[in-house]
């Protein structure tokens, strides 16, 4: 069960939906679950790194790659703009700046089918999510996490996420791909 807080506050369209997932996986059904449906998690659930999270850095991106399900993330440091006519993506549009030691990084343009975090919280095609990235200390890592989706929220959702730096002979990220031709019902 999700602790107080760990749950966006939802606006009563986007509860009922909340609860119709709660209610297929309380009966052992995955259909509601993107993972089992060989689907990318989506955003921020990304960041949530339920397995290894590298993080390569070049002058004008930083690519994010999770072992979970072999995803990537890019986003944008060279000013950028979305393009006003492109499909949404599972892990949305990023774009980055530096303010001091830290990276804000916003991002739009997510498919409306994914999910927010493990729980499965339903969002709208108009979230938008800003990110502040840091080192805490040498080995960890912080990103507080906002959340804005007017439709689907009745408030900004905020949240903060750790990452510990992967020891030198532990950093290797393993392939870890959906089963190949699972599909539930089939």
């Amino acid at each position: 069960m999700p602790a107080p807080g760990e749950l966006p506050a939802f606006r009563p369209e986007y509860e009922a939906k909340f609860k119709k997932v709660q209610e297929s996986r309380e009966s052992g059904s995955e259909q509601t679950e993107p993972e089992a449906l060989c689907l990318p998690p989506g955003m921020p659930y990304f960041m949530q790194a339920q397995y290894g999270l590298e993080i390569v850095q070049g002058r004008d991106k930083i690519a994010f790659f999770s072992e979970w399900m072999d995803a990537y993330r890019r986003v944008y440091l060279d000013g950028r703009k979305v393009q006003g006519d492109w499909d949404p993506y599972y892990y949305g549009y990023s774009t980055g700046r530096w303010e001091g030691d830290t990276l804000v990084v916003e991002t739009v343009g997510l498919r409306e089918d994914t999910v927010v975090d493990r729980y499965g919280s339903p969002h709208s095609d108009s979230m938008r999510i800003t990110e502040r990235i840091r080192l805490v200390s040498p080995d960890l890592l912080e990103n507080k996490i906002t959340v804005n989706d007017s439709k689907a929220f009745t408030k900004p959702w905020q949240y903060a996420w750790t990452y510990r730096r992967a020891a030198a002979n532990n950093d290797e990220l393993r392939e870890n791909t959906c089963t190949e031709g699972l599909v539930l019902g089939k």
